[in-house]
């Protein structure tokens, strides 16, 4: 029987499938939600082989891409990567994870201070995004998405990048033909977003980056975007899900 478990990589508690998740009820699938970053000696026997996988989703996380010293189950979620690439596994990372996706396509990851640019906090449309693209294209129309990351992706010469903004030249690019990286939060709701501004540590992030009124600024901008966004998130992350229902044999 084809597998049917879409496995989430998760890289801190707070930081959680939200919209991605959601696509996937009534689906038939099973989500395998795991967070390796917190377990001691994690090793490759604590992720399940890619022939048991209908779908991989990394998450992400305030954590380098390439600090395989300090987190060391990095490079085991980058060997799973691979593994899906080569196996053709419908695969989605979302900031760290569409770094981590970048970094096994050999593509470079610079920190703000490399890039000589701020981090990107806040919500924002996409620019030139590539409306061909299903699961990007969608959001050629979006009001805003939540950008929140520090770290960007540098694009070689034949990367397909799909979106960019002013500060960030690649917003989400594809890595073959059922693989995809988003450095912004398409999964991040009103609501999710209130969990991450409980958490001092993101409280201030966004306020070094916005300004003492950063939480009131982000909690107005999410309930602004929401209404037009959500219906367009939903296309996007219906072609994933079709993806890995096709993969499944549901």
């Amino acid at each position: 029987m084809p597998a049917r478990t879409v496995l989430f990589l998760q890289h801190i508690e707070v930081e959680k499938p939200g919209l991605i998740l959601d696509a996937l009820d009534g689906s038939g699938l099973h989500a395998d939600i795991r967070n390796l970053i917190d377990t001691p000696g994690a090793s490759a026997d604590d992720l399940p082989p890619v022939s048991d996988l209908a779908g991989l989703v990394v998450m992400g996380g305030p954590m380098n891409a390439d600090d395989l010293a300090g987190h060391p189950a990095l490079k085991l979620e980058r060997d799973l990567l691979a593994d899906a690439l080569r196996a053709g596994i419908p695969t989605l990372g979302v900031c760290l994870g569409a770094q981590l996706l970048a970094r096994v396509q050999g593509l470079a990851v610079r920190t703000s201070t490399e890039m000589g640019r701020p981090g990107e906090i806040g919500w924002a449309p996409l620019r030139d995004v590539d409306r061909d693209d299903p699961v990007v294209g969608p959001l050629a129309e979006a009001p805003a998405v939540l950008h929140w990351h520090g770290d960007r992706i540098v694009p070689a010469a034949d990367t397909r990048v799909l979106a960019s903004t002013g500060s960030t030249e690649c917003q989400a690019f594809r890595a073959g033909p059922a693989a995809w990286g988003l450095q912004f939060h398409l999964e991040v709701t009103p609501g999710l977003q209130d969990n991450w501004l409980a958490e001092p540590s993101f409280t201030a992030e966004a306020e070094e980056a916005l300004g003492p009124d950063a939480t009131t600024r982000l909690r107005a901008d999410a309930l602004a975007a929401a209404p037009a966004l959500r219906p367009l998130a939903e296309r996007s992350l219906s072609h994933l899900r079709t993806l890995f229902m096709e993969r499944a044999g549901l």
